[in-house]
């Protein structure tokens, strides 16, 4: 009776305005990168259809430009601004970004139906004032799907590491075929690491891809360790932080990375699939969004970097403080060549430096996702292009 009367809830109410009305809630004009790769991840990890995950978009950039709203019209909150009082979840839940897009597209599949367009579909669920608006966000909403797969650069030894158009490039050099790849790669000495667009985590070495890892939202962040072995770390789709450690047994490696023309190769019917490892968490569920950023301290221990809502968490073995606020997208760390640590992320697509107190901007040229910085200072970014240029 209880989840009847939840259903009806939601099919009956939700969002009575296209945008807050309350004027003190300000939209941001943009939207913020790591919400659309994380309603982006949620989608695919529960397998919608390609109308409801447009939905979605459509739906989280009429109520809020795809931003995280912690305000709202009377007690609506977050990316689709759901109600608390309507039966969406507690406050907490609606702004867990995937804890939100989960309720959203769960209910989607549900009121779903032939001859629903994907802005008649998101109207279903949101029962807003203004139905058409949603239609109207289509091209956006495509726009946004389009840069969601769309991820930054990891720049090594003066490399350029992509992923374009599902594959992932080392310069000019193609090292895949399989059009599924997502996100920023991770590079540890000649092995790269990259995300599928369907939360698994890939690892080329020796010039064949297999999956080393599954069930992550975000970017890898492999680090290597003097003994050879690699640290893998990712925010998994629940938004916690965990750990691997050399997954898959693929180490480092020797040389440069070598590009496969083929497919991860399907094993013999004799074969026992190789187990995916587990992830071991050093945080709660929604706690992080985006890609970690790791830095190897001189006593081989690692610092981990993450974006927490707007505050720059670091963290070491499960322990975190907060080094900062103002985030908007996934921070960077690279240790100098003093020995300290450096911290760079993307605001309004500016890069910016923490300084000792504040964020100091370093352009003014607009780019997404992540930057990748050198220990000299150096960082390099993509414009929404596509093209990779040294922005700091």
């Amino acid at each position: 009776m209880l989840r009847l009367a939840l259903v009806f809830s939601l099919l009956f109410s939700g969002t009575p305005h296209a945008l807050p009305t309350d004027v003190g809630c300000l939209v941001p004009a943009e939207h913020d990168p790591d919400v659309i790769r994380t309603v982006h991840a949620v989608g695919l990890s529960l397998g919608v259809s390609d109308k409801v995950l447009l939905a979605g978009f459509e739906a989280g950039w009429v109520e809020s430009h795809m931003n995280n709203l912690a305000c709202g019209d009377r007690d609506s909150l977050g990316v689709f601004q759901q109600r608390p009082s309507m039966g969406w979840g507690t406050p907490e839940q609606v702004m867990d970004v995937s804890h939100a897009a989960r309720s959203f597209f769960e209910h989607a599949v549900r009121v779903d139906r032939p001859g629903l367009s994907a802005g008649l579909l998101a109207d279903a669920v949101q029962r807003s004032c203004c139905p058409g608006r949603y239609d109207q966000s289509q091209p956006r909403a495509s726009s946004l799907i389009r840069r969601a797969w769309q991820g930054g650069p990891e720049v090594v030894g003066g490399v350029v590491h992509l992923v374009t158009d599902g594959d992932v490039w080392a310069g000019s050099t193609r090292l895949s075929t399989f059009e599924d790849f997502v996100g920023r790669p991770s590079v540890a000495g000649s092995v790269v690491y990259a995300r599928t667009a369907r939360g698994e985590v890939r690892a080329l070495a020796d010039g064949v891809w297999r999956v080393v890892a599954s069930g992550v939202a975000g970017d890898p962040e492999a680090v290597p360790r003097p003994d050879g072995t690699v640290e893998l770390y990712a925010v998994l789709v629940d938004g916690s932080v965990a750990t691997l450690s050399d997954p898959g047994a693929v180490g480092m490696g020797g040389g440069s990375p070598r590009g496969a023309r083929q497919s991860v190769p399907i094993p013999r019917r004799s074969a026992a699939p190789r187990p995916v490892p587990a992830w071991q968490p050093l945080s709660p569920p929604g706690f992080a969004q985006g890609k970690p950023s790791a830095v190897l301290q001189r006593d081989g221990t690692a610092t981990l970097h993450v974006r927490s809502g707007d505050k720059l968490m670091a963290g070491n073995a499960g322990a975190w403080r907060i080094t900062a606020y103002g985030l908007e997208a996934s921070p960077e760390a690279v240790i100098r060549q003093d020995g300290t640590t450096g911290l760079y992320t993307l605001m309004a697509g500016r890069p910016h430096r923490l300084g000792a107190t504040t964020w100091e901007p370093l352009g003014d040229n607009a780019f997404i996702d992540t930057v990748s910085a050198q220990p000299d200072g150096t960082i390099h970014a993509r414009r929404s292009g596509g093209e990779v240029v040294r922005a700091g």
